[in-house]
């Protein structure tokens, strides 16, 4: 209806339309009307301008009637600005079929508080979300779209909305929601009501006034358009903005899809219902009680008018609750339903797997494959590993533990009486099975009001969720390399032993827009720095009898001149990513290790694959080399070159972060952050600096072609300003020695030997 009023008072809102009260409102918004489309321009700052510059701002590739003129006066005063902040990519969340795009008109006051709490909500659910605002504005959280809509007047932001959606993003959505920030969504229920909606038919969907005259979608409900009617409304933008002479965003909103769509508001599409609840003197604490017990309330989609944070917080943990309830109901169907159905499988009935719904049990096809099983007690966790017999627990395994034994105490409790009280954990086992989720078996002390104990078993499993196929950006094993191998003064022999390895390995397979091989003398005086040179001689000669052979090969000689005293080993990766800076390309691909390594081309070209810019970065853990001389006491070895991948020759040492793989970017990223946040280099690795300032991806795995040399571990006193840098150091120094049985073997002949002499020097 035309230029209606609408009036908001104390109770619920109500809508009368008079005969003769409605034709004043026709007349007096036609009067509005006129007048608005002839006032002076506060925007423009201009007011002799013609009535069509205002129209300007909305005017399409469509409207070819623009001259130079206006279209320079249309650059000038363009109304959409982007104020994007690392948002999200139309490709980050696929949905089944469909894509929807949901469009929130917003404060920028209100992007840190009910903007934002939409977006967390929200973003799991929906392809995109675009928060439009009244001004420009830096200040909102990362991972928002925003765009600003610089005009003053309420009543036409809709229409900068629908302009900019059908402009930017009509070709990549197919439901386009849109919604005031004062209004509670349920993401779940949104996805699945739009996943039984046929996106081949026109649509305008939200909830009408309870009204017999109502045409329109209330907007503070949220109104949903299919992409069809973005197309039409678009055609009519001019119509619509020419005839916006209301105050209410439904009215206008509405009658320009009555105009372009030819189309009233539904609330019902492929027997599916928009169930939304409207009262603006909703109080959750007061009403929450009476409305759960109401199957309409619980059904909807969209809560109106929200008026404080809090509440929005009550709704989203409430509505977790109804959808977590649904879910339980859903699955114990489901479980029925498969009982019923196994009968008439081949094994009978009774035979399915435990639990129901759950695939069964990995059957391992040799010894080799066996599932372990782990063993915990409240605080550790014992023989986790080949290395560890016991084993305190981080957080995330005291949280998940200690999750079971609090559910596994609260169903023995529904089961055999809230009088039992948790003791103690006498025995916990847990298993992953790869094919279905982590297995847990709890031996649970429990003790009633007697001080009687009572002993029970609890078996429970986490399921593994839906598995998720993550879209990665495509890459290629071309991508040249840049391989920084930091060579100290006492480590050219060492030097040496990894060219003439290469040589056999690398060199060959590798060419020249591929490959570039930085030697690096790191020293530590300035003398030491104007001897440099010659001290390379050694090393060049190598090089240069490598080059005769293979010509294509890019080997370059650098120094850096580092004070040890002052810089400790694990921040060394940073000052030479510093130093090498201006000297690559900002988009360079680099590995960065230590000379004692052996590689091959297998490895550079698995760097050149987990290496992504602005994705993700590579911390290969390298199988570290047991001291030469006590493996030779239990294994024969021929050839001290070359590391064999066995249990008693060395192990795959996750303590240490010296080898990296990133790109130069990413560098110059965390870089930008470190100094934001003030911190010191020298206390930290650049992995930790990586976890702490940044959300790439971290790829860290153990790689069979990465062979470390032996080499002695010292953990000097320096290092302990930084207590985890420290640790780790000691416990790389005590199990890269040598491994248990090996040490085991060791103190035993000392043992023997020692009670041999003694038996001789009594004699």
């Amino acid at each position: 209806m035309a230029g209606s009023s609408r009036h908001k008072t104390t109770s619920l809102m109500h809508r009368h339309r008079l005969k003769s009260r409605y034709i004043l409102s026709i007349i007096v918004g036609l009067i509005l009307g006129f007048v608005l489309s002839f006032a002076c321009l506060p925007l423009m700052s201009i007011c002799d301008s013609s009535s069509s510059s205002f129209f300007e701002q909305f005017s399409s590739p469509l409207n070819l009637h623009l001259n130079t003129g206006s279209l320079s006066l249309r650059n000038k005063f363009d109304s959409l600005r982007i104020l994007s902040r690392h948002a999200r990519s139309i490709a980050d969340v696929t949905l089944v079929d469909y894509r929807i795009l949901v469009a929130v008109l917003t404060e920028t006051d209100r992007l840190n508080t009910y903007a934002l709490f939409l977006n967390q909500t929200l973003q799991d659910y929906v392809n995109r979300l675009s928060f439009f605002v009244n001004d420009n504005v830096q200040d909102f959280p990362k991972g928002m779209h925003v765009v600003a809509i610089n005009d003053e007047r309420a009543y036409l932001k809709p229409f900068y909305m629908l302009k900019y959606l059908a402009e930017k993003m009509i070709k990549s959505y197919d439901w386009f929601f849109l919604v005031s920030d004062n209004t509670y969504i349920r993401g779940y229920k949104l996805n699945e009501f739009l996943n039984h909606i046929s996106i081949g038919q026109d649509l305008y969907l939200g909830q009408a006034f309870d009204d017999v005259h109502a045409v329109y979608c209330y907007f503070g409900s949220g109104i949903i358009l299919s992409a069809s009617v973005l197309r039409k409304i678009y055609v009519e933008l001019d119509w619509c903005t020419k005839n916006a002479y209301s105050q209410d965003l439904t009215d206008n909103i509405g009658r320009c899809i009555l105009k372009a769509a030819k189309l009233p508001c539904v609330n019902t599409a492929s027997n599916s219902k928009f169930n939304t609840y409207v009262n603006y003197r909703f109080e959750f604490d007061r009403d929450i009680g009476i409305l759960s017990k109401t199957e309409s309330f619980n059904q909807t989609l969209t809560v109106h008018p929200i008026n404080d944070l809090a509440t929005m917080l009550k709704l989203q943990k409430y509505f977790n609750q109804v959808e977590i309830n649904e879910m339980t109901q859903s699955i114990k169907k489901y479980e029925e339903t498969i009982e019923r159905s196994s009968c008439y499988a081949p094994e009978g009935c009774g035979n399915i797997p435990w639990p129901v719904g759950v695939p069964p049990p990995f059957k391992s096809p040799t010894r080799f494959d066996v599932l372990r099983w782990d063993y915990f007690n409240e605080t550790h966790i014992y023989l986790k590993t080949d290395n560890d017999v016991i084993d305190l627990m981080k957080d995330n395994d005291y949280e998940d533990i200690h999750e079971v034994i609090d559910y596994s105490v609260e169903q023995l409790q529904k089961k055999y009486g809230t009088e039992l009280k948790f003791k103690k954990l006498l025995n916990g086992y847990r298993q992953f099975d790869p094919t279905r989720g982590t297995h847990y078996i709890v031996d649970i002390l429990l003790i009633d009001e007697n001080q009687k104990e009572y002993i029970k078993r609890a078996e429970l499993m986490r399921p593994l969720g839906l598995v998720e196929i993550i879209p990665m950006p495509f890459v290629t094993e071309t991508t040249k390399l840049h391989l920084i191998l930091p060579i100290h003064s006492d480590e050219q022999s060492v030097a040496i032993r990894f060219l003439r390895y290469a040589n056999k390995t690398l060199f060959d397979r590798e060419t020249r827009d591929k490959f570039e091989l930085l030697l690096t003398h790191i020293v530590t005086t300035k003398e030491e720095y104007s001897q440099t040179q010659k001290w390379f001689e050694n090393i060049r000669n190598e090089v240069n009898l490598i080059c005769q052979i293979h010509k294509q090969l890019i080997i370059t000689y650098h120094t850096l001149l580092l004070p040890i005293s002052s810089i400790p080993l694990y921040s060394q990766p940073i000052y030479l990513l510093e130093f090498f800076q201006t000297k690559l390309h900002i988009n360079s691909l680099i590995f960065l290790t230590n000379p004692y390594v052996d590689i091959d081309s297998d490895f550079l070209n698995r760097c050149r694959l987990n290496v992504i810019e602005n994705i993700q970065i590579f911390f290969p853990i390298g199988f570290n080399q047991y001291h030469p001389y006590i493996i030779a006491r239990t294994r024969n070895i021929t050839d001290n070159s070359t590391i064999d991948l066995h249990k008693t020759v060395g192990w795959f040492n996750s303590y240490a972060y010296d080898h990296i793989g990133l790109y130069m970017n990413d560098y110059v990223n965390v870089k930008k952050l470190i100094s934001y946040r003030n911190i010191s280099i020298s206390t930290m690795n650049l992995y930790d600096l990586f976890v702490q300032l940044t959300d790439l991806h971290i790829l860290r795995a153990p790689d069979q072609s990465l062979r470390v040399h032996y080499r002695s571990i010292k953990c000097d006193t320096d290092i302990q300003l930084n207590p985890m840098e420290y640790e780790r150091c000691l416990i790389q120094r005590e199990k890269g020695l040598a491994s248990r049985s090996q040490l085991a073997m060791i103190v035993i002949e000392n043992e023997q030997n020692k009670t041999t002499n003694n038996k001789k020097n009594k004699k």
